[in-house]
């Protein structure tokens, strides 16, 4: 049967179509928003920098290594807020490797001039750089490896920015102009020229025989070099010091060769200071320089020329910050800023192809041994020997890491606002407040909120309302509503107002209309009904 323009537009004019209607444009608008929402914080690209995949970017091979050792490894794919319930973090290690995505702001107070913020910094909010900054303070392990990403946040609660621009070095060209060695003599000497590498449980060794203390039965008297044998099970954490060699078993030196691959420098105005235990242990070369104006060519403006010329070199690129003095103090927090993502990637840190056959040919360097070395200085402690303790971990920071699908970054985004809302003051008000609206709504809503009859709904009832609110078009309803505000305005308990007579409850109405309709038992249409209900919101009122 074919419908007719008219039939059309009367079936478009009906409460059910109006209805129908509405709810589709609400649902459209919230499929809008939250598609607009993932596709703001969802941008597909390769995933790399995961120590859960094994692609040559990224670091599944470092995680391997902390797993053969005895290290229990976890990820975190929603927020840093968690790090808060840790219960042992002086025996954690929280990993931040190469940060590829922002952080959804909210606005917040600051206490500050501003009063009101508007945008978190980049990569984490101010509540995540707290928590992170908190869980170095009760003694854990931060190791954060970012070049141009969004950790500038993390770096600034450290007093350390990063430059922004790329590093080059002209006398280090091994492989080609990318790759970058940066040479630290002893990665333990802070702030005078005695080195503090003996503190560290993998150099300890104190009667000097070549075994290191908390593995030499006495390790105040020298035995006789080379009758000791080490197995791998003892050495624990510090197993990549083995060497294998009878004459000597250990690998003592405290320096390393790092290959860094298109890294960048910490600002050299906010790097190392000794005053605040910031320690600045690795840097460039003479010959590199911080290409400022991003044209990836090394140009030098003259003084006053005001033309922007790159940087002349060194530059620092690994900072070491100590809660304690010359991190004297083997149980305090301590965090590692080195200003390349891809120092732990398994293309140069598994150089020599135990985890899997590489693609290209990558030069020996230490990457390897920095890396175990500052996650045993972190977990031994004063435990006494060289293997994890039973509450050691390391967790690696998978929250801003790109997924390999959509579905997987949805997951983390909605676990990420579950974590975020529950633990974050500001944002924990907003959700009360976005309930709260939605909880009024749903009220002002019902059809008949027969066990709770409010007197004072009166007030928004008139015309156009009885078929919203069919609860009100009920003349007893109505009338419950007018007797109880007689009773209110003459401050009459329930009992007083019961056992009033008729002809004194017909003197404190005084108004014949309302007294007809309070005594009078019939059927009002709406129209009466509507004009009675203006009666009843204009009684009382003088």
């Amino acid at each position: 049967m074919e419908m007719r323009p008219a039939d059309l537009l009367a079936q478009m004019q009906t409460p059910k179509f109006r209805r129908n209607a509405a709810m589709a444009a609400f649902y459209t608008v919230l499929g809008l928003l939250v598609f607009t929402l993932l596709g703001s914080y969802i941008n597909p690209s390769n995933s790399q920098l995961s120590a859960y995949d094994d692609d040559w970017d990224d670091i599944s091979a470092f995680r391997a290594d902390l797993n053969e050792m005895g290290v229990e490894t976890h990820s975190l794919v929603s927020s840093p807020l968690l790090l808060g319930e840790i219960e042992h973090p002086e025996s954690t290690v929280f990993v931040i490797a190469g940060v590829e995505k922002d952080t959804i702001s909210i606005p917040r107070f600051t206490g500050d001039a501003d009063i009101i913020q508007f945008k978190e910094s980049d990569g984490y909010t101010t509540s995540e750089i707290a928590a992170i900054a908190k869980f170095v303070q009760l003694g854990g392990t931060l190791l954060v490896m970012d070049d141009f990403g969004y950790s500038s946040g993390v770096s600034s609660a450290f007093g350390l920015e990063y430059s922004g621009h790329k590093l080059y070095d002209a006398g280090a060209w091994t492989l080609d102009y990318n790759y970058i060695w940066i040479n630290i003599t002893d990665g333990y000497t802070y702030t005078s020229e005695v080195s503090n590498a003996w503190k560290h449980p993998c150099f300890a060794d104190t009667d000097g025989d070549g075994y290191v203390d908390r593995i030499d039965p006495d390790p105040n008297h020298p035995g006789v070099p080379g009758v000791m044998s080490i197995t791998a099970a003892e050495a624990g954490l510090c197993a990549h010091h083995m060497t294998g060699d009878g004459s000597a078993p250990w690998d003592f030196d405290p320096g390393y060769d790092l290959l860094m691959n298109s890294p960048s420098a910490f600002d050299p105005d906010h790097a190392a200071d000794p005053e605040k235990h910031r320690y600045g242990l690795g840097s460039s070369s003479t010959d590199s320089y911080l290409d400022i104006n991003d044209d990836g060519d090394l140009t030098v403006g003259p003084a006053g020329s005001g033309f922007e010329g790159d940087l002349q070199g060194p530059f620092t690129v690994y900072v070491k910050y100590c809660l304690s003095q010359d991190c004297d103090d083997a149980d305090s927090g301590r965090a590692h800023f080195v200003s390349d993502g891809s120092l732990l990637i398994n293309s140069i840190y598994d150089y020599e192809n135990l985890y899997g056959t590489q693609q290209t040919s990558i030069d020996p360097n230490d990457n390897r041994k920095w890396a175990l070395d500052a996650v045993a200085e972190a977990l031994l402690g004063e435990n006494g020997t060289l293997v994890a303790g039973e509450n050691a971990q390391v967790i690696f920071d998978e929250s801003r890491h790109q997924q390999t699908s959509f579905m997987g970054d949805a997951y983390n985004l909605i676990y990420y606002i579950l974590v975020y809302f529950t633990s974050d003051w500001m944002a924990m008000l907003i959700l009360f407040l976005s309930l709260f609206v939605a909880f009024e709504a749903v009220i002002i809503r019902k059809t008949d909120p027969e066990p709770w009859r409010h007197v004072f709904s009166i007030i928004y009832y008139g015309f156009g309302d009885a078929r919203r609110y069919g609860y009100y078009s009920r003349a007893n309803k109505v009338k419950q509503v007018l007797l109880s505000r007689v009773r209110n305005l003459n401050t009459l308990s329930r009992e007083e107002f019961d056992a009033l007579p008729a002809r004194e409850l017909q003197k404190m109405i005084n108004d014949p209309v309302l007294v007809k309709f309070v005594f009078e038992d019939r059927n009002y249409s709406l129209e009466q009904l509507v004009a009675v209900v203006k009666r009843v919101k204009m009684w009382g009122r003088k």
